[in-house]
């Protein structure tokens, strides 16, 4: 009997403000003192207040939270009290993130963490010492780049950060996360896990660590003080290409690419990748490389939308390993007969979103949804005609964050510009 069991186990405390069900409002606790399966009744959320002063899900000595899957996870803090190792079983609801401790030096120290997805550029750690947003382009070397995917808000004892008494400075804590996929973003043995110091992102693993580079591998850092969130890094690779003269011009509607190599032996293929923000990138074509030691010239034409666009390239090596080039951009000051516009934006909980798009095309099409990493969450075949057109594809699944249209006609080639918009 597991709804039974879970009676028996669960013994609650309230701390200093008031809570509903599951969720804990704003300078709340709900404390546990025993083992909870939170996946024993389907359909019930465990959420917390996770803006200015959060609420907490509080875990006390051995107590402990299991079941915790994709679908039963806590959708905001918790903090842990105590000497013992710990996994926080945070995430967004739909989506974990888990963030394992080790066991901290004594009694007294409390930690807590809850995991915020999206750019830590405009998603806000809304906890002190430095609350705020912690821009991606501010890093300390090896580091070469700062994934966009999300952050753990660190919050430490020390300094009373946590109630009256608690201690512990986090330093010395190993720290092991479970990641989302970075298959697009770096190679696994590049990711390091780093840590926002009020001003920049720094290393934290100094050397490899992750289990991989795909959803739910691991990886693991030695914490230090002073650090107020944590999120997920990369570092340059060892590439033998160089790379030169990288830039782009507008030209007849399309932008054109030019790039010089030299010693491109071990080098396999350049991925064309663009965006309409500088931040989320998608891939749009391929080059193959002459793999020649000599200099190499090489020019590419690319359909872009109205406006201004950014470009990198991803260079892979044969050995599977890869870098990017530095990011440039071009302007397109076509007047365009093609766009899409799409409301409501942002889109919120339970609402479908509608997209006009006006164009000249009459056929085949495909409507392609992009996370905000570039992975395809949804496709859909359409058919067009010349002129406006409402299409209302079904998103009610989609979890929150950031999200990119496209669509394509039947020879591949892009109608109007990118979209993005925003589930709420």
């Amino acid at each position: 009997m597991k709804l039974a069991f879970v009676f028996v186990q669960l013994w609650f405390g309230i701390f200093a403000a008031s809570t509903q069900g599951n969720f804990v409002f704003s300078g709340g606790e709900l404390a546990n003192y025993a083992i909870v399966d939170i996946s024993a009744v389907n359909g019930i959320s465990w959420a917390t207040e996770r803006y200015a002063v959060p609420g907490y899900f509080s875990v006390l000595d051995t107590a402990n939270y299991i079941g915790c899957t994709d679908s039963a996870n806590i959708n905001g803090y918790i903090k842990k009290y105590g000497n013992k190792a710990f996994i926080f079983p945070v995430g967004s609801g739909n989506d974990i993130r888990t963030l394992e401790i080790s066991a901290p030096a004594v009694s007294t120290d409390a930690y807590a963490t809850a995991w915020i997805v999206g750019n830590p550029n405009t998603n806000r750690d809304p906890t002190l010492p430095y609350a705020g947003f912690h821009t991606i382009y501010s890093y300390g070397a090896p580091l070469v780049a700062i994934s966009p995917a999300g952050q753990w808000d660190w919050q430490v004892g020390y300094g009373g950060y946590l109630g009256t008494g608690t201690t512990g400075s986090g330093a010395g804590l190993t720290i092991t996360v479970s990641i989302p996929d970075m298959t697009s973003f770096s190679q696994a043995n590049h990711l390091r896990l780093v840590g926002w110091n009020g001003a920049r992102w720094i290393d934290l693993s100094n050397k490899a660590t992750a289990s991989g580079n795909t959803e739910n591998s691991t990886l693991s850092g030695k914490m230090i003080a002073e650090i107020s969130a944590i999120a997920i890094g990369r570092v340059a690779s060892s590439l033998a290409i160089k790379l030169e003269n990288f830039y782009a011009i507008s030209s007849n509607c399309n932008a054109v690419l030019n790039w010089n190599t030299f010693n491109e032996i071990n080098t396999e293929v350049f991925i064309v990748e663009q965006s309409l923000d500088a931040t989320h990138f998608f891939p749009i074509t391929s080059v193959n490389v002459s793999g020649l030691t000599n200099a190499n010239t090489y020019s590419i034409t690319i359909s872009q939308p109205e406006g201004l666009a950014y470009y990198r390239l991803k260079m892979i090596e044969i050995d599977g390993s890869f870098s990017y080039s530095p990011i440039i951009s071009c302007r397109n000051t076509c007047n365009l007969n093609e766009y899409l516009f799409v409301y409501p934006n942002p889109v919120s909980t339970y609402e479908n979103i509608n997209i006009n798009i006006t164009t000249n095309y009459k056929g085949s099409a495909e409507l392609i949804i992009l996370n905000s990493i570039g992975q395809k969450v949804l496709s859909a075949d359409i058919h067009l005609t010349a002129g406006s057109n409402l299409i209302s594809p079904d998103i009610i699944y989609l979890s929150t964050g950031t999200y990119f249209i496209r669509i394509l006609n039947e020879d591949g080639k892009q109608i109007g510009s990118w979209h993005k918009f925003i589930r709420q």
